[in-house]
């Protein structure tokens, strides 16, 4: 009698083990596989050749504004093809060069994120808003330097000191950092080919001479921190130009 007692005990406690190596899913983790395939099917479409209008209009219409700053206190001089538009001093291809600038520098920009870093960013209005104030603010005070007449390497330190700062609030990060030395360096060689073949413009107080054509040293601190403001105008593009689509429908 015992021994049948003690064998309903053992059965009634009994609860099977699972095999070594078998583990089962909590609940919580299981999703609906209609949820699954709606994920699966979503995808996001660019329009590019919309973005790409977009940001050669915004350096059509921006870049000779901000150009104005330093035309204004006779750091550049334009020859062939200047006009004059009220206060503003520019030159005709001017419009279309930078709207260039602002395609190619843009479009590598997106590039990178999406090929190089696999790590595409959406920008802000916002954000885009507050790069171009504090550019124009940035070149407004070189332009006010020069016209004060402080050393070329007294306003050289002040400036560059100051891009850092802006690479600081604007960007913070080292591909950001260095695609903007690059542009530093190279948009001031590209404007050697410019002056010299076509003389649309020249530096009257250059301090530096390459290949023959008297340079600026510190305007590349300008076009560094351009980079910062045409790479957010260029993510806040794609945030509004890129659709989510439904291919499951």
């Amino acid at each position: 009698m015992q021994s049948l007692l003690a064998s309903a005990l053992n059965l009634s406690f009994y609860q099977p083990s699972h095999r070594r190596g078998h583990k089962i899913s909590p609940p919580y983790l299981l999703k609906p596989l209609c949820v699954q395939r709606q994920e699966s099917t979503t995808s996001s479409t660019t329009s590019w050749p919309s973005l790409t209008l977009s940001l050669f209009a915004s350096g059509f219409l921006f870049g000779p504004l901000l150009d104005g700053l330093h035309s204004r206190v006779n750091l550049v001089v334009y020859q062939s093809g200047s006009i004059e538009i009220g206060p503003l001093h520019t030159n005709v291809w001017v419009p279309f060069l930078l709207g260039s600038f602002y395609c190619v520098l843009g479009l590598l920009q997106l590039y990178l994120d999406e090929r190089v870093f696999n790590n595409v960013q959406y920008g802000s209005l916002r954000k885009a808003i507050t790069s171009l104030i504090l550019v124009a603010l940035f070149i407004e005070v070189s332009a006010e330097i020069y016209k004060v007449g402080i050393a070329d390497n007294t306003e050289a330190y002040i400036l560059f000191a100051a891009a850092e700062l802006l690479w600081l609030l604007l960007d913070r990060t080292w591909p950001g950092f260095t695609l903007a030395c690059f542009v530093g360096l190279a948009c001031p060689l590209a404007e050697i080919p410019l002056m010299k073949l076509f003389n649309l413009w020249y530096y009257p107080q250059a301090n530096i001479e390459i290949f023959g054509q008297g340079l600026v040293t510190w305007t590349a601190t300008c076009y560094f921190v351009y980079t910062f403001f045409v790479i957010n105008l260029s993510r806040w593009f794609r945030t509004v130009f890129t659709v989510n689509t439904d291919e499951s429908a």
